[in-house]
């Protein structure tokens, strides 16, 4: 049988607008992010349900890593990249990330 693509959840309304998003209602709070890109990823405000998003987007190669090391720790792959600029998405690829690379 043939093995349908994924099709992500649209991105958090609170997401800044950029490539990386986390997506909406994906959120577990797991918050292993916070050792590692404390920077890029925030909580969203509010006492009923715990949700994170990206508050900053990458500019640098190290904060292009410190995402790609979120991306890796988050257990269950919320944080995703669209309209990806080709050298990140190859470095995204290598990374094994490139599943969380949206189809443009």
């Amino acid at each position: 049988p043939a093995v349908e693509a994924y099709s992500p959840r649209p991105p958090h309304p609170a997401n800044v607008p950029g490539t990386f998003y986390v997506e909406d209602g994906c959120c577990i709070a797991c918050g292993v992010w916070e050792d590692v890109a404390p920077d890029l990823l925030a909580w969203l405000p509010g006492d009923d349900y715990s949700h994170c998003y990206v508050a900053r987007q990458p500019e640098t190669e190290a904060e292009l890593s410190r995402m790609m090391d979120a991306m890796h720790v988050g257990e269950v792959d919320c944080i995703r990249a669209r309209n990806c600029r080709p050298d990140w998405a190859e470095r995204l690829r290598q990374a094994g990330l490139g599943q969380l690379i949206d189809r443009d």
